[in-house]
């Protein structure tokens, strides 16, 4: 008998170091969120909040024109459609970002004044989304300028709104 370990106790140490070194261990780092979704995440929650601000002038104002409260509608029809492609997958526990609740926003005393204010708001979404979008992977970058330009035309037919 020889003094020593054997060869198959030295492949069957070496197999299981191996192995080992494959599982995940204690001193892993911990993973982090993509940076496109977390991204993707906060335009949806900025979107949405949109999408409140318009549902609160469409409450103030029950008996304005109807061509005006039809365009409200459409604009905020086309944010919940921005929501739910921005959304992307189901939030996983280690990407989900807590959801604080907003106080409805504090409407302008009057429609023309809600659609200017209204109006500026999407100018500074649409600014908001350009500065997202250079921050973004390709896929996303191009989905928040497709929603930017949006939210600029939105300011555009908003003002028209206003002027009557």
């Amino acid at each position: 008998m020889q003094d020593g370990l054997s060869r198959r106790a030295v492949l069957a140490t070496g197999s299981v170091l191996t192995l080992s070194a494959c599982l995940p261990g204690a001193d892993d780092e911990p993973t982090r969120p993509d940076p496109d979704l977390v991204l993707r995440r906060r335009a949806a929650r900025q979107v949405g909040e949109l999408v409140a601000t318009y549902a609160a002038v469409v409450t103030a104002f029950p008996q304005a024109d109807a061509q005006q409260l039809g365009t409200l509608h459409s604009l905020a029809a086309e944010h919940e459609a921005h929501v739910l492609a921005l959304a992307g997958p189901a939030p996983t526990a280690s990407t989900a970002s807590p959801s604080g609740s907003t106080a409805a926003p504090v409407v302008p005393r009057s429609m023309v004044e809600s659609l200017r204010w209204l109006a500026g708001l999407e100018r500074t979404a649409a600014r908001r989304r350009t500065n997202q979008s250079l921050r973004a992977g390709p896929d996303l970058a191009r989905l928040l300028a497709a929603v930017g330009a949006s939210e600029a035309t939105h300011a555009a037919v908003l003002m028209r709104e206003a002027r009557g």
